[in-house]
C-alpha cells in the first residue's frame, strides 16, 4: 500500500493513518495509528507523511526485533542465577531510565534553539523595520520574503517537535520500558519503577476523592485497600506481581472476620492481626472475594490514571487465585418456620416481662409488663413489612402516609439523616391490615415531626446507625430465651416476608422486588432488574398485593402477638 494511501483530510487538516503490521498488533495492543500532520496543504502533507511513515517503519522494525528475541532474552535470564539476574534487569531499567535522561537533555537543547530562533525572528523583523526607509523595494521585498520563510519553517519546526516527542513518548521509551518491566513480572523479580505512587499514596490523593470513600456507604472500601497496603508492605504500584496478590490471599484467609471492626485493627500489625484471629472463625470466601474485587477496581482505576500496565496484566494479578479447603464458603440465612416464629411471640417481651422498661438487656425475665416500644414492634413490622433492620429503626413520625384512597404507607427514603441500603430502597410500603390492627399507626404523631416514632434506639457503633445496638440485644434475647438458631436472625425476617409472598401469597416477582425494595439476594430479582427500572408502582395496587399474605392461614398464632383474639375482616 503506498504511503499516500496512508494520508487523509479530517476537518481541514491531513492526517497519517497508519497500519500496524499484523504481527505486531498484539505487541502493541492496536491495529491502526492515526496521527495528525499539522497542515492543510496536500502537497506538504504528503511530504509530511512520507517523513513521518519512515519513522514508523523504523519503530516496528525495533519492536519487532525486541519481539522476536524476547524468548531468548528468558531463557538466558532463566539461566542466570538470582543475582546475576537481578542485576541484568537492573541494568535494562537503567539503560530505559538513560534513554529517558537523553530525551529530556535533547528537549532541553532544544528548546534553547527554539528561543535563539526566536530571538533571531524578533531581530529580523525590526531588522526590516528599520531598514524599510533605506532599502530598495527590491531588496525590501526579498527581506518579507525571507520573513514568511522564517515563519513557515517555525511552523514546520514546532509540529515535527510534536509529533518527535509523541512518538518518543508513546511509542520508543514507553514500549522498551514495558518490555523490559514484561520481563521482570515474567521472572518473578520486583520492577524498578519510579513513576507510581505507593498504594496509599494513590489512595489519599486521587482514588478516595475519586470514589467519593468519606462516605459512610463507601468507608469499607477504605479499609480494604489500606489492609491490602498493609498485608503487602505499601510498595508502588508498578511493582506489584502476582505472587504480591497470592501471598495477600492466603493472608486474608488466616484473618478473622471481624478484623477491620476493631479501631485497634487500623494501626495493629499483620503480625499482631494474625495473633488476634488465632481460634476465631475466619474470612468466608464471600468476604475474601469482596475484597480482592476492591483491590482489583482500585488497581484499574490507577491504571486509567497513570498508564503504567494494562487490564490483562491485572486481570492476570488478580483472577483465577483458588482459595484454601479450609476457608468457610458463604452460609445463607435461613427463614423463620411458624412454629419457630410462634416460639419467638411466645416469650417475654410479648407475653410479659419484669424488666425495666430502659433495662432492655433483661427484657428475657417473666413478668406481667409489657412494654410496647420498638424492641416489641421492630421484629412484627419486619414480617409484615420485609423491611430492613435499619430502615425501620430511622422511622419517623412524618414517615406515615397515605394515597387519594386513604391506603396508609410508610415511606422508606434517605432524607435528613435516614440512610438506605441502595438508590432502589427509596420506596412506599403500603401497611398490612394485621399491623393496622396490633395499633401501628398510633406510633405516628403529625405534632412531632421530625422525631424518630422510637426514641429509645440510640445510632452506636462505627457506622452510627439506630438498628446495632438492638442487634446486638436480639441475638442475646434469643439465646436466653432459647429460640436461637444459628443464620436465623433479624434479617431472616426480610427472607421470610419475601419467601412468604412468592411461595405462599403467590405474588408476582416485580411486586415483591418493589415492596422489598428489588431484594439483590434472590437471582429472579437480578434477572428481572431491568425490567423493574421501567415500572412505576402504585401504593393501592401494591397495596392489593400485600394484602394476600395472610400469616394467620399459615399458622402463625396472632393471639401470642395481641394476646387476646380478635376478628380478621
Amino acid at each position: 500500500m503506498s504511503v499516500a494511501q496512508h494520508t487523509i483530510r479530517r476537518g481541514g487538516t491531513y492526517h497519517l493513518r497508519c497500519r500496524v503490521p499484523f504481527d505486531l498488533v498484539a505487541v502493541l495492543g492496536r491495529s491502526e495509528i492515526h496521527r495528525s500532520l499539522g497542515t492543510a496543504c496536500p502537497k506538504e502533507g504528503k511530504r509530511r507523511a512520507i517523513r513521518l511513515y519512515g519513522l514508523f517503519v523504523d519503530i516496528f522494525d525495533g519492536v519487532r526485533v525486541m519481539a522476536e528475541t524476547k524468548e531468548e532474552w528468558l531463557a538466558q535470564l532463566a539461566a542466570m542465577d538470582a543475582k546475576s539476574r537481578a542485576d541484568r534487569i537492573g541494568e535494562l531499567f537503567d539503560l530505559a531510565t538513560l534513554c529517558v535522561k537523553e530525551l529530556e537533555q535533547e528537549r532541553a537543547l532544544r528548546e534553547k534553539r527554539d528561543g535563539q530562533i526566536r530571538e533571531m525572528g524578533e531581530h529580523l523583523g525590526y531588522f526590516i523595520g528599520q531598514l524599510a526607509d533605506s532599502v530598495s523595494p527590491e531588496r525590501l521585498a526579498l527581506l518579507e520574503h525571507w520573513k514568511a520563510t522564517f515563519s513557515a519553517l517555525t511552523r514546520d519546526r514546532d509540529d515535527l517537535k510534536r509529533q518527535r516527542d509523541e512518538l518518543a513518548d508513546s511509542a520508543t521509551v514507553a514500549q522498551g520500558m514495558e518490555q523490559v518491566s514484561a520481563l521482570a513480572r515474567l521472572l518473578g523479580l520486583p520492577a524498578v519503577s519510579a513513576t507510581t505512587p505507593t498504594v496509599s499514596q494513590f489512595l489519599n490523593d486521587t482514588y478516595a476523592k475519586e470514589r467519593r470513600l468519606a462516605d459512610d456507604s463507601h468507608r469499607h472500601i477504605t479499609n480494604f485497600i489500606s489492609l491490602f497496603a498493609k498485608i503487602t508492605g505499601d510498595k508502588r504500584l508498578a511493582d506489584y506481581t502476582r505472587t504480591d496478590v497470592v501471598d495477600y490471599v492466603r493472608t486474608l484467609e488466616r484473618l478473622s472476620r471481624s478484623t477491620g471492626k476493631s479501631p485497634e485493627d487500623k494501626t495493629a500489625s499483620v503480625k499482631r492481626l494474625l495473633e488476634k484471629s488465632d481460634g476465631k472463625p475466619t474470612m468466608n470466601a464471600t468476604t475474601i472475594g469482596k475484597h480482592v474485587q476492591h483491590v482489583k477496581g482500585f488497581f484499574n482505576t490507577a491504571r486509567k490514571h497513570l498508564n503504567f500496565t494494562t487490564s490483562d496484566t491485572i486481570d492476570q494479578m488478580f483472577d483465577g487465585i483458588d482459595l484454601s479447603d479450609f476457608v468457610p464458603s458463604i452460609q445463607k440465612r435461613k427463614i423463620w418456620p411458624i412454629d419457630k416464629l410462634n416460639a419467638l411471640f411466645n416469650t417475654p417481651i410479648w407475653q410479659g416481662t419484669s424488666s425495666a422498661p430502659d433495662d432492655f438487656t433483661k427484657r428475657h425475665k417473666a413478668g406481667s409488663v409489657i412494654h410496647r416500644d420498638a424492641y416489641w414492634w421492630l421484629p412484627v413490622v419486619a414480617l409484615w413489612t420485609g423491611a430492613r433492620l435499619e430502615e425501620l429503626a430511622q422511622l419517623h413520625h412524618e414517615d406515615l402516609g397515605t394515597d387519594r384512597n386513604g391506603i396508609a404507607f410508610i415511606r422508606i427514603h434517605d432524607d435528613g439523616i435516614r440512610r438506605v441500603k441502595t438508590a432502589n430502597s427509596i420506596r412506599d410500603i403500603p401497611v398490612h391490615s394485621d399491623l393496622i390492627r396490633f395499633g401501628f399507626l398510633d406510633l405516628f404523631d403529625p405534632k412531632k415531626v421530625g422525631n424518630r416514632i422510637w426514641p429509645e434506639l440510640q445510632a452506636t457503633g462505627r457506622m452510627k446507625k439506630f438498628g446495632d445496638t438492638y442487634s446486638t440485644h436480639f441475638t442475646d434475647y434469643r439465646r436466653r430465651c432459647e429460640v436461637y438458631e444459628p443464620l436465623m436472625d433479624f434479617h431472616s425476617l426480610r427472607r421470610t416476608f419475601i419467601t412468604s409472598m412468592r411461595m405462599r401469597a403467590n405474588v408476582d416477582p416485580l411486586s415483591v422486588a418493589a415492596l422489598a425494595g428489588h431484594d439483590e439476594e434472590l437471582p429472579i430479582f437480578k434477572r428481572m432488574a431491568q425490567t423493574n427500572d421501567y415500572t412505576d408502582y402504585d401504593v393501592g395496587a401494591l397495596h392489593k398485593q400485600i394484602e394476600a399474605l395472610d400469616y394467620e392461614s399459615y399458622g402463625l398464632n396472632l393471639d401470642l402477638i395481641m394476646k387476646r383474639p380478635f376478628n380478621r375482616a
